[in-house]
């Protein structure tokens, strides 16, 4: 993640000072780092762009863990392995 001073920049309260891609890509890093066995991602990188999206995507797919991951962006969508349409079930 490209910032001012590395991982030496100091945030502000809250990360005010950090956009919205970089507060998810931290927020993951958080939780990637206690090792879940299941991970829950609720648009979770709604502010990516679709490159980084995806190498974030295949880069926690490859981790032994299970993800269940709450979306509306198609490519988020079809990163799973399997897929559960809300709206049908009712």
């Amino acid at each position: 993640m490209a910032m001012p001073m590395n991982y030496e920049t100091l945030l502000g309260e809250l990360g005010n000072s950090l956009s919205g891609g970089q507060k998810q890509r931290l927020f993951i890093a958080r939780a990637l780092y206690k090792k879940p066995r299941v991970l829950f991602m609720d648009e979770a990188t709604s502010h990516l762009d679709e490159n980084n999206e995806k190498l974030i995507n295949e880069a926690i797919s490859k981790l032994n863990m299970i993800r269940i991951i709450i979306a509306h962006r198609q490519s988020t969508i079809m990163s799973g392995d399997r897929v559960i349409d809300l709206e049908r079930l009712s």
